[in-house]
């Protein structure tokens, strides 16, 4: 498995939020999160990916990733998308996501081709 989440728990100050949540993702695959206002799937995708504190265990592509910056998340390839608007409102939805393309002066693993 290319993810590998296990038992992952996240609070929002005293609030427990997630309560054991566990997932894989292989090679390729395309995976959704459903679930109504409320349950905790940006909350997992942002304990995933170090911007809310995980307790558990989360792998990618078999390394311990769990509590790292998500700076140095971002680097090994796993990126987020938030469903807000926290975007830039003057540029376009193409140019919003160009933003993402570029690291350290070369391109991303993705193109507007893909």
């Amino acid at each position: 498995m290319t993810l590998e989440v296990e038992d992952l728990h996240a609070y929002y100050g005293k609030s427990h939020i997630l309560h054991g949540v566990a997932l894989s993702v292989g090679e390729g695959e395309i995976v959704s999160l459903l679930g109504r206002n409320g349950v905790g799937r940006s909350t997992t995708c942002k304990a995933i990916i170090g911007l809310v504190p995980p307790v558990g265990v989360v792998r990618w592509r078999g390394r311990d990733i769990a509590g790292m910056g998500a700076n140095l998340i971002a680097r090994q390839g796993i990126g987020y998308v938030p469903e807000d608007r926290q975007v830039f409102p003057t540029l376009t939805v193409r140019q919003n996501l160009a933003l993402g393309l570029k690291r350290a002066n070369k391109f991303g693993r993705w193109n507007f081709d893909d």
